[in-house]
């Protein structure tokens, strides 16, 4: 569960990472900064304009003997409460505090000096005010004038200023995200390119990787990849040695004793018991066939077959060639072997192909009765390029087809003195070459095994093989 939810991040998503949270923290914080700083500004000019309405009133004061009166006509007090969004209330006292006219619950506010005004957020009537009290002196008499006003403009201004900021910033945030995606994604192009360029080779490909062209920061890497490559050739060719070196020191002590048991029984040694010689030159034959089994499923893995050098075939030629070598066998057996060749080529290793082909061959006249017919065709089909035997012998049942790839592993109750290494063998030259196997039952029985090569192997093999420049960027 942990490698499905914390997968590590990409060098792209880590950039971006990086670089997008302290974005959006300056973003965040800028927003903040211009809404409170704008929002101030306003805040003062609504300020600005109650306190004048404050002012105005105290215009209407005058003083009347010794008692301070306030002339404001009704039209005048109208003018005053009128406003399109905002409600409007007001109260004036005189030096007692008694009322002179106005809101009489509206609450006189503290702290007010004289043109030294206070202002005072609050909750008059259910809804949220914003309220000053002036002090003025008529005629030494302490009058206090108290303005308050709803606040509906004052936040509809704030949303204004509030979209105002925002949007301009969003924009060009959203535009400098775009910038940095594109940025990163060209300046990573490199790098991407390196990774498909190694991604595209097959296993066998071991040739230095190109580090002229490559950024900077990943030569190193790159460095160490090529001498990682260099001693894989050098393993590559040492394994290859050892197993030239194996076969010759295996298959000539077998030769050898193949031959000291036909001279012996060409003298005559074994005239009174002709079975045992049978069964020893039985089990000769097949440690033989067995050894030279292991020699080429050895050489066909990619971690051997590294310096191997992938060249044009010519699939009908090699069929007609390799089925020759099986006519004697086919003859004894008496087995009819035959070929329906049609001109194909594909990219590949020559000898490979060839044990390949020789192997579905040899498994056909092993497990076939005498009397069977075997065909070795070539050709193409829809435009690839394919090897095929077909037999008309006991076939693999549909449960049997996954599992005889396995090593060593021979179908119960079956005979023909196999080792179970033919169809891994197989298996592991059509993986190097890209081809993939079928199995199919022909009309009359039997079973016909197909080595079937993509369309554009040639053309991959040679792009990705035989190019003498490898371009990093």
């Amino acid at each position: 569960m942990k490698s499905v939810f914390f997968r590590p991040l990409g060098l792209r998503q880590r950039l971006l990472l990086w670089i997008l949270l302290p974005l959006i923290a300056v973003f965040i914080i800028s927003i903040l900064f211009d809404y409170q700083l704008a929002q101030e500004t306003a805040n003062t000019a609504y300020d600005h304009s109650l306190n004048n309405a404050a002012l105005d009133v105290a215009a209407y004061i005058h003083t009347v003997g010794l008692n301070p009166e306030l002339r404001l006509s009704p039209e005048a007090e109208a003018m005053l409460r009128s406003d399109a969004v905002d409600k409007i209330f007001f109260a004036v006292r005189g030096p007692d505090k008694h009322l002179l006219i106005g809101d009489t619950d509206l609450p006189d506010y503290p702290g007010a000096l004289y043109k030294k005004p206070v202002f005072i957020d609050d909750v008059y009537q259910g809804e949220k005010i914003r309220a000053t009290t002036q002090l003025i002196m008529v005629d030494g008499n302490e009058i206090s004038i108290t303005i308050a006003e709803t606040i509906r403009e004052r936040e509809h201004a704030s949303n204004r200023i509030l979209a105002a900021t925002i949007i301009p910033n969003l924009v060009i945030i959203t535009a400098t995200l775009l910038v940095i995606y594109f940025g990163v994604r060209r300046g990573l192009a490199p790098l991407v390119h390196v990774e498909n360029q190694i991604a595209s080779r097959s296993p066998r490909d071991l040739r230095a990787l190109d580090i002229e062209h490559a950024p900077r920061e990943i030569r190193p890497m790159l460095t160490r990849l090529n001498e990682l490559f260099d001693s894989l050739r050098l393993a590559s060719a040492a394994q290859q040695r050892f197993l030239a070196d194996a076969a010759h020191q295996l298959r000539t002590p077998l030769a050898g004793l193949q031959t000291q048991i036909e001279l012996v029984a060409a003298e005559g040694k074994y005239l009174r018991n002709e079975e045992r010689l049978a069964r020893i030159e039985e089990s000769v034959e097949r440690i033989a066939h067995l050894v030279t089994q292991l020699l080429i499923y050895a050489q066909t893995e990619p971690a051997t077959s590294a310096n191997q050098v992938f060249q044009p075939v010519a699939l009908h030629e090699l069929a007609e060639s390799a089925a020759s070598t099986f006519i004697d066998r086919a003859l004894v057996k008496d087995i009819d072997l035959g070929f329906e060749i049609e001109p194909a080529t594909t990219e590949g290793i020559a000898w490979m192909l060839r044990e390949a082909l020789g192997n579905l061959i040899d498994n056909a006249l092993r497990y076939c009765p005498a009397g069977s017919t075997i065909t070795v065709r070539s050709g193409t089909h829809s435009n690839q390029p394919y090897l095929a035997v077909e037999d008309n012998g006991p076939g693999i049942s549909a449960e049997e087809r996954d599992r005889v790839f396995e090593r060593f592993y021979r179908i119960p109750g079956s005979i023909g003195g196999g080792c179970g290494l033919g169809l891994p063998i197989v298996q592991e030259i059509a993986q190097l070459h890209a081809a993939t196997i079928s199995f199919s039952e022909p009309d009359g029985g039997g079973l016909t095994v197909t080595l079937t090569f993509p369309e554009n192997h040639m053309e991959n093999t040679q792009q990705n093989l035989d190019s003498d420049h490898w371009k990093a960027i």
